[in-house]
């Protein structure tokens, strides 16, 4: 029997949620057929079989899942048996009646991230007795419903408690004592409602993304540094390559600054660096995440060996990338392995901010709205365009002097398009 894990689609993925089985539960399936679509912490991506045989599905659609924990199992046969301890199933196995192929999955409870029902291995003993086998939701039930769990007989495999046994458990003690003895949290105030208060829940992907935002804004030291750009040229430059240049024809402010970022980062590879546990991660790739806005969601993808491609494949791979971000196709291998970002709002007439590092990176560069300004060059007033960007950074991994040095590179590059046009060293 072959088990199907909740795999990990990006570097920070911690559990994902099954949107939707695309075979029904008992079905046959073959190895590269699409079991689910399965939602991370920053896409949706399609879930392939491994193996042949009998599919019986454990998560209910809509289950938030850590990684690795066990989704489904593809059996030899129609009568494979189910990971044990689930509803509906006995210590050996499941049921004649669940023997059949099942159109629909029986109503599950959901789980906390970590928790299972009853898994199959070796039972665990319940937090501090050393004695009682319970499952862990079992725990969590007798804890809320006031039941002493010394005091149930488990039906689980090897004696083990399950959900089943506190429950009845509880309706035996409801029967036969008073009400209060049984503890019993109080209900929660009812949330607000009328026209007034208008209460949506995140979806799995917001929820995630506060979630991580949350985590790198209060765990990563940030410090943040800005500067002024003069775009005259790169316009210029920009404009003559989409009127000359095949591919080009659609190329952008953000295409410009993936190529002046990827050859800045090549000369300061501090910043193309990570803090992990304790220790500096230098990158040997450098490969350049732009954000991208979805409808109730955030996602990055990334252009990987950005130094190594020119103004014109970083524009058609950009645009590409972005597309599928944009329409919920964008692949693993298009979301992950970041070691730098760039998010602009200036097409919103943003003209500068501040972004939040997208860990495990150590900078992301925020860029505002190009404008016409009035500028003093050598005592003569003028008016030219400039463009404003900040670098939020990772004050762990580098310092000022070399955010510094390194926006000042960009500058110089953006400044000077033409070095931006030239084919990457081999």
């Amino acid at each position: 029997m072959a088990k199907v894990n909740m795999p990990k689609l990006s570097d920070t993925m911690e559990e994902g949620t099954v949107l939707e089985w695309k075979k029904e539960n008992g079905s046959e399936v073959h190895r590269g057929d699409v079991l689910a679509d399965i939602e991370s912490d920053k896409a949706a991506f399609e879930l392939e079989a491994e193996a042949d045989g009998v599919l019986q599905i454990v998560i209910q659609q809509g289950e938030a899942v850590p990684v690795g924990d066990v989704i489904a199992t593809i059996g030899e046969s129609a009568t494979a048996p189910s990971p044990p301890g689930r509803a509906g199933e006995g210590p050996a196995g499941p049921t004649p009646a669940a023997e059949a192929p099942a159109k629909e999955l029986p109503e599950l409870p959901k789980r906390r991230r970590g928790e299972t029902d009853e898994p199959a291995g070796a039972p665990r003993t319940a937090a501090g007795d050393g004695r009682t086998k319970a499952s862990p939701l079992a725990r969590r039930l007798a804890a809320q419903m006031g039941v002493n769990l010394d005091q149930v007989k488990g039906s689980g495999p090897d004696g083990r408690i399950v959900k089943e046994d506190v429950i009845a458990a509880a309706d035996r003690a409801g029967d036969s004592a008073p009400a209060p003895s049984r503890a019993a949290r109080p209900a929660p105030p009812p949330r607000p409602t009328g026209p007034e208060v208008e209460v949506e829940e995140p979806t799995r992907m917001q929820a995630l993304i506060a979630r991580r935002m949350t985590e790198s804004k209060t765990t990563v030291p940030h410090f943040y540094v800005t500067i002024e750009t003069r775009m005259d040229e790169a316009m210029s430059v920009r404009d003559q390559l989409r009127r000359t240049v095949a591919g080009a024809e659609k190329l952008t402010v953000t295409d410009l600054l993936v190529r002046a970022c990827a050859l800045a980062l090549v000369k300061f590879p501090e910043v193309n660096s990570s803090w992990v546990d304790g220790r500096f991660e230098r990158k040997r790739r450098v490969n350049v995440g732009v954000a991208v806005a979805r409808e109730k969601g955030l996602v990055v993808p990334v252009i990987r060996d950005a130094d190594r491609k020119d103004l014109v494949q970083l524009s058609i791979e950009g645009r590409q990338l972005v597309e599928r971000a944009r329409a919920g196709k964008a692949t693993q291998e298009d979301l992950s392995g970041g070691s730098f970002s760039i998010s602009n709002l200036g097409m919103y007439g943003v003209d500068e901010f501040q972004a939040i590092i997208n860990p495990p990176e150590s900078g992301i560069l925020a860029i505002g709205g190009v404008k016409d300004a009035v500028v003093v060059d050598d005592g003569e007033i003028s008016v030219a365009k400039v463009m404003r960007m900040t670098l939020s950074v990772d004050h762990r991994v580098y310092y000022g002097a070399t955010a510094a040095e390194f926006l000042a590179e960009v500058v110089r590059l953006m400044e000077n398009p033409v070095s931006l046009v030239l084919p990457p060293e081999s």
